[in-house]
């Protein structure tokens, strides 16, 4: 599967690394970049104070005020990478932002945003993951790298998640120069099982069972990305609902955060 229509979500006006990493995920298939800019609007219930409620209508233009100046600046940006698709916005509330944003990631082959940090951010990203059906690719802050997807790291364990990410990077496995399938603690054979599968499209595709000593394997995984040189990482998103939410599960919630290296995720 080939990349064409790549999604690239921004919540502010400083995400250039979104719109680069966007460009090359698309230039491997000469494809297009849509982007698009969700901003968050205050949200407000019926038991809300008189006075807040006078307000109101100040608050929705102050907000809109604001978006409009981040909008002219992604504008300007968006020229500067040559990037010709017109700006979409959306504005949500926070609590409607996830299946906002989502809906519209169904219409990708694959969504590209920064990893998440505000609230807004989350909440988008939960909804592009877990409602879109599509991958997404994290780009981590500060992110410069001129590659994606040259080295791709595997992260393996025998879930739907993880089997669902495997196909859904096919176009960056298929061009990549290496791929190292890693399993943390394995029992089993399932690494060297994918990475047969791998081998059919993939010549160079090795595989390691790390030791995990007892440490987190989000740990083991981003060692291991280093010592291979990767420039990407692969693995399921994992999480298990909460009444209308998400809550994900440890590697995923550490990885949002902490990892240097841009994670492709599907769940």
């Amino acid at each position: 599967m080939a990349y064409r229509d790549v999604l690239a979500i921004l919540t502010s006006c400083d995400e250039d690394q979104v719109l680069r990493a966007a460009k090359l995920v698309a230039g491997k298939a000469a494809g297009r970049v849509a982007p698009v800019y969700a901003f968050e609007m205050p949200d407000v219930v019926a038991s809300s104070a008189p006075e807040m409620l006078a307000l109101w209508p100040q608050l929705l233009e102050q907000t809109r005020a604001r978006a409009s100046e981040e909008q002219k600046e992604i504008k300007k940006r968006l020229k500067a990478l040559d990037i010709v698709q017109e700006l979409q916005a959306i504005e949500t509330p926070r609590g409607l932002a996830g299946a906002s944003v989502g809906a519209r990631a169904m219409q990708a082959d694959i969504s590209v945003m920064q990893a998440p940090r505000s609230d807004l951010a989350i909440a988008v990203f939960e909804g592009v993951l877990f409602k879109s059906g599509r991958p997404t690719l994290l780009v981590p802050r500060g992110w410069q790298r001129e590659t994606l997807g040259d080295r791709v790291l595997v992260a393996w364990k025998p879930t739907r998640e993880a089997a669902r990410a495997v196909s859904d990077a096919a176009a960056f496995v298929c061009a990549a120069k290496g791929v190292t399938v890693v399993t943390v603690d394995a029992t089993d054979d399932s690494g060297r099982s994918i990475a047969t599968l791998l081998e059919r499209d993939c010549a160079d595709v090795g595989v390691r069972n790390v030791d995990g000593r007892g440490n987190p394997a989000e740990a083991a995984i981003l060692n291991a990305a280093k010592a291979v040189e990767a420039d990407l990482i692969v693995m399921g998103g994992y999480g298990h609902g909460r009444l209308t939410e998400f809550v994900f599960g440890g590697v995923t919630r550490s990885l949002l955060h902490d990892c240097p290296i841009p994670v492709l995720m599907s769940h």
